[in-house]
């Protein structure tokens, strides 16, 4: 007795696997980008809570991974985004530069080479890969606060 379709279930098979393989290797890549991002966002919380202790003010900071898409695997992208706080922490060292920079409740660091603006109350910062971004954001802190 032949089975018929014993060739369209066996290629089926071998498609499901394939298959099975590709997505298991998208999790793995998934997780490792997952672990590299909590690493990341760990990094910027203790550069912000640095900054929150020289300010003496509470500040939130986030890492917006939507700009990240093009970030390069092996540079951390917070540490791109320091300079932008140790430019905070210099206006907080001035004399009234403390109560001005009270005004700065957050901080958004990300990945798509925009530098520093302000909106509201939120620091944010568009680092680029190799950059540092003390000097721009500290003359916009200057002019604007």
């Amino acid at each position: 007795m032949t089975c018929v379709g014993a060739k369209p279930l066996k290629l089926s098979l071998v498609a499901l696997l394939a298959i099975a393989a590709i997505a298991a290797r998208a999790d793995a890549q998934s997780l490792r980008e997952l672990r590299s991002q909590e690493a990341e966002n760990a990094a910027l919380a203790e550069e912000a809570g640095y900054t929150s202790s020289i300010c003496q003010m509470p500040l939130q900071a986030s890492i917006d991974w939507r700009t990240a898409a093009n970030w390069p695997e092996n540079v951390s992208l917070a540490a791109s985004c320091d300079g932008a706080l140790g430019a905070l922490e210099s206006i907080c060292r001035t004399p009234d530069g403390r109560n001005r920079a009270k005004r700065i409740t957050r901080f958004v660091c990300a990945g798509d080479g925009s530098g520093p603006s302000i909106s509201g109350h939120t620091l944010r910062f568009g680092a680029e890969p190799g950059g540092n971004g003390f000097a721009a954001t500290k003359s916009l802190l200057e002019s604007q606060l």
